[in-house]
């Protein structure tokens, strides 16, 4: 990754969060993005719709019932995958950092040892006849923590979403909301309050 903004207090101050109310009060840093799922979805439903309607004329009840099951599961795996897509990535839980990198389950890791959030970039692979044309990169926003924040060095993650390595989270801007340097400033600003809030 390469970084477009440092861990320094550069960001602007008058940020504005949005508040949801899940387990009391908590404030979205940033949200996330179901659109890379919308297309695999609809095409997902198209298929099983397809499926049931050949299966309903054909007459056979048997194929009907395993289309319809098979509707029903694409259906609730399209509804469950996009509405995990859709949650924050990152939220402040009180005196924690909420950190969604897996679709099963969200990190919160203590204010005091989020060190800095900052702007960067990771090389997307090639594909195809892509490969004797320059890199793509896609944005991402990096989280880091403390040196004596040793049990968080690392996570599972889902690797569309980020990574969880090395002391650093690595969000991948397409699974989240669009990311701007002016997005990477106002994470920053608000994690600074919140350290002041906590330490207080």
């Amino acid at each position: 990754n390469s970084a477009a903004d440092s861990c320094g207090p550069q960001a602007e101050a008058g940020v504005q969060v949005a508040r949801t109310a899940a387990g009391g009060p908590r404030e979205v840093w940033l949200a996330g993005n179901f659109r890379p799922l919308l297309l695999p979805a609809v095409a997902a439903a198209v298929a099983a719709a397809v499926a049931l309607v050949t299966a309903l004329r054909g007459g056979s009840g048997m194929v009907a019932a395993a289309a319809a099951f098979a509707a029903a599961v694409l259906a609730g795996v399209a509804l469950v995958l996009g509405w995990q897509a859709s949650r924050p990535r990152l939220a402040r839980a009180g005196a924690s950092l909420e950190i969604r990198l897996s679709p099963l389950s969200v990190e919160r890791v203590p204010l005091h040892l989020v060190e800095c959030v900052f702007m960067g970039s990771a090389p997307l692979p090639p594909h195809g006849d892509e490969a004797s044309t320059p890199t793509r990169r896609v944005g991402t926003l990096v989280v880091r923590f403390a040196e004596r924040a040793e049990e968080w060095r690392s996570r599972p993650a889902f690797s569309p979403w980020g990574t969880w390595e090395d002391g650093h989270v690595v969000i991948d801007g397409r699974w989240c909301e669009p990311l701007s340097t002016d997005v990477a400033r106002r994470v920053a600003a608000r994690l600074l309050e919140a350290r002041r809030e906590v330490a207080t």
